[in-house]
């Protein structure tokens, strides 16, 4: 009864107050609706793209089923709190008071966040693939949320708890080593194999060797004149040949190279610890909500302006 109250009060005073509040209810219940329909499109997308294999994956949009695991190197840490992982994001934010007036007022301000950009794999039964997570939208496994009282938490709880103090406030999301993992993106191979031009090779080669005149001497100057004559010239000629020739059969030896990323003219980039079917589930269910709260705003504006006309 209050909110009505309120609500007319609104519709009979000042007209700013009003068509402002208005706008931005309209504004609001537009973003809801959009933001809806985009949901029903992501799960749509997911639901009829077939799942393809790493190995046999064509070039462009594809959906990959996997787990997560690390590059062969360094390890990779959430840098709040230090967890290994294939993926985070974190962000922290201070309680700050102000005075509006009279009024004492508090709000959290964002004081840092970032995400990670780190390289990782998803690996299947056939085959690996690296993830390049820039512009990912990404569904992990922990989501957390606590406070404490500096910049950087002292302890870091296992999950959520039901209360903590203190004027910080830390939120972090992580996706695990051997998380199993659901992947829309853009697929593309890097082949191993590649041509290439010995002659141009061989001359690049060689005019390396030649910027490092002492060198040269050492490996081909075989009378010790301190010159590089004909047959030593073509001796080295046919080395460099050798070596260009034994660098190709190595690196024709190598796998194929396998990287999902973002599509390179805007798409959906998705990854997810949740499998397919429970992310399009969790999609339908934001949807529906946003879409539940875009009509009820637009009622509410609809109500209000019929109210100022009354």
């Amino acid at each position: 009864m209050a909110l009505v109250d309120a609500a007319r009060a609104l519709a009979h005073g000042d007209p700013l107050p009003f068509w402002l509040f208005s706008a931005l209810l309209a504004l609001a219940s537009a973003g809801a609706f959009v933001l809806g329909f985009r949901r029903l499109r992501r799960a749509r997308l997911i639901e009829d793209t077939p799942t393809s294999r790493i190995r046999s994956a064509a070039q462009g949009h594809v959906e990959l089923n996997g787990f997560a695991r690390l590059l062969p190197g360094p390890e990779i840490f959430s840098p709040l709190s230090r967890a290994r992982c294939v993926w985070w994001r974190y962000k922290v934010e201070q309680l700050r008071h102000y005075y509006d007036g009279d009024r004492r007022r508090s709000e959290w301000q964002v004081i840092e966040e970032a995400v990670s950009d780190e390289l990782f794999l998803l690996a299947d039964a056939d085959g690996e693939c690296i993830v390049d997570p820039h512009g990912v939208q990404a569904y992990p496994s922990l989501a957390r949320r606590w406070r404490g009282r500096g910049p950087r938490p002292a302890q870091v709880p296992p999950r959520t708890p039901w209360f903590s103090a203190g004027e910080y406030r830390y939120s972090e999301q992580l996706i695990h080593i051997g998380d199993p993992l659901y992947a829309y993106g853009w697929f593309r191979t890097q082949s191993a194999v590649q041509s290439y031009d010995e002659a141009t090779d061989v001359r690049e080669l060689l005019r390396e060797w030649k910027s490092d005149r002492r060198e040269l001497l050492r490996r081909f100057d075989t009378n010790r004149d301190g010159q590089i004559d004909v047959a030593e010239w073509d001796a080295a000629r046919r080395a460099a040949q050798a070596q260009v020739r034994a660098e190709h059969v190595e690196q024709s030896l190598n796998p194929d190279l396998h990287v999902l990323g973002r599509p390179p003219h805007g798409g959906e980039f998705i990854v997810s610890t949740l499998s397919e079917a429970g992310l399009a589930r969790h999609l339908r269910r934001q949807a529906w909500a946003l879409l539940a709260a875009a009509l009820a705003g637009g009622m509410a504006f609809s109500w209000l302006v019929s109210l100022r006309g009354a």
